[in-house]
């Protein structure tokens, strides 16, 4: 992908993981958008804790307020801020909710919305269809866009991805926030190109927001979403870990599944 005519979408960009490869895509040069609720946070973090320069954001990012169950909104976000005709290259969905606490055995954490993840997928999909009515439908290099989401493991269904000692955690701890993921990863498998040309679904181990040790120290593995193996290639398998920090994650998503792709139709577990 050239650089000049990229960009990215970004929801869910005031999170670390997200906000970071928003930070490299700029620092590289990409036009980015990104819908924020408060653009007054994502700026602050961009320019004191990513230590980028104000007037790099002026000329390229756009910053569209509102939340990412409005559909207006996050059309908005998606045209393309090079081609008002055009969608961007690139969705990425960084979107999350804050854990809740509840007296329950069963699931004694939740979320403050348990389906926000779902929710916002399913309205990006709306809001594609309202632009393509609009007969903006494709990048400005003629194809739908790609879409990256954050997941997180623990939802293999083809092999254990977490060790042994997070199994528990993972089952009974974190069982509502992954369902909400799972449903968000099953409705991009069942897409099949109807609104995002490919996805690539990010699933770390526990995030953490250590200090970065760069996109070099993360290992990666991975299994096809939907296939046993595409064009002849096989999976991987999972790459199991205990933690990785959000930044590094970002900095990784932004450098191989931007720049570099080939990730497509992967479901990329990464771990120090």
């Amino acid at each position: 992908m050239s650089v000049p005519n990229a960009t990215i979408a970004f929801f869910g960009a005031t999170g670390g993981t997200a906000c970071s490869a928003l930070a490299h895509a700029l620092r590289s040069g990409y036009h980015c958008t990104a819908l924020a609720r408060t653009p007054e946070k994502l700026h602050s973090m961009l320019t004191s804790e990513h230590k980028l320069d104000a007037s790099l954001l002026t000329t390229n990012l756009t910053i569209i307020p509102g939340h990412a169950k409005d559909i207006p909104a996050v059309a908005k976000t998606l045209i393309s801020p090079l081609s008002p005709t055009h969608l961007v290259s690139t969705i990425f969905s960084g979107i999350g909710s804050l854990p809740k606490f509840q007296v329950s055995l069963l699931n004694p954490i939740t979320l403050t919305d348990m389906s926000i993840c779902f929710d916002c997928t399913t309205t990006i999909f709306s809001a594609l269809e309202v632009l393509r009515e609009q007969n903006i439908s494709s990048a400005v290099d003629g194809r739908k866009p790609l879409f990256l989401f954050i997941s997180t493991t623990g939802l293999s269904n083809k092999k254990r991805d977490v060790p042994f000692a997070l199994w528990p955690l993972y089952r009974w701890l974190l069982h509502v926030p992954h369902e909400d993921k799972k449903k968000s990863e099953e409705l991009l498998f069942a897409d099949r190109g109807g609104h995002v040309r490919d996805f690539v679904i990010v699933r770390p181990t526990l995030l953490t927001d250590s200090e970065p040790k760069g996109a070099q120290s993360v290992k990666a593995g991975w299994e096809w979403g939907l296939d046993e193996a595409r064009d002849g290639v096989k999976e991987l398998g999972p790459m199991l870990g205990y933690s990785v920090g959000r930044k590094d994650v970002g900095e990784w998503i932004f450098k191989k599944c931007v720049v570099e792709g080939g990730w497509e139709g992967r479901c990329v577990s990464l771990t120090y």
